[in-house]
């Protein structure tokens, strides 16, 4: 008897702002990276998701770098180029994540700044998702329409 492949699910998150909401997911047969860092603390900075069990202890997290762009690179027009950072006038975007499909896990987080613009202020959770509401969601349309919701802000 064959085993199953391990599954993972593509999450595609969307932001207009400070904004974030589920975009979509779908199931995929992949495994998913082990943890490379320690597991958040509180009072920490930057961004990160967590998959919690029932009891709310943290079985799975995975840091993330900087999802939300708060600026882009531009060039400089004078004769000596230069190339410098500019911060966006309208924040809006998508990304995504790969978050392993365990039996046991119970409970998405996303964590980050408040603000984007402010990556050194400690992170707070922006997003907390049921796995069975995520497990159930489809893939993103071409517009991002068909969004299931979590708490965001």
């Amino acid at each position: 008897m064959a085993s199953m492949p391990p599954q993972a699910l593509r999450l595609t998150f969307a932001y207009q702002g400070s904004h974030i909401r589920l975009a979509g997911g779908e199931r995929v047969s992949m495994i998913v990276p082990a943890p490379a860092t320690a597991p958040p603390e509180a009072g920490q900075t930057g961004y990160w998701f967590t998959v919690q069990d029932a009891a709310g202890r943290v079985i799975y997290h995975r840091p993330l770098h900087s999802p939300i762009r708060v600026d882009v690179e531009a060039f400089s027009p004078d004769r000596q180029p230069t190339i410098g950072r500019v911060p966006l006038s309208e924040r809006e975007g998508s990304f995504t994540v790969l978050v392993p499909d365990i039996a046991n896990a119970h409970t998405f987080a996303l964590h980050g700044p408040l603000e984007p613009g402010r990556p050194d202020e400690p992170a707070s959770e922006l997003l907390r998702v049921s796995i069975d509401v995520l497990r159930r969601t489809k893939p993103p349309s071409a517009d991002g329409a068909n969004a299931a919701q979590g708490k965001g802000r």
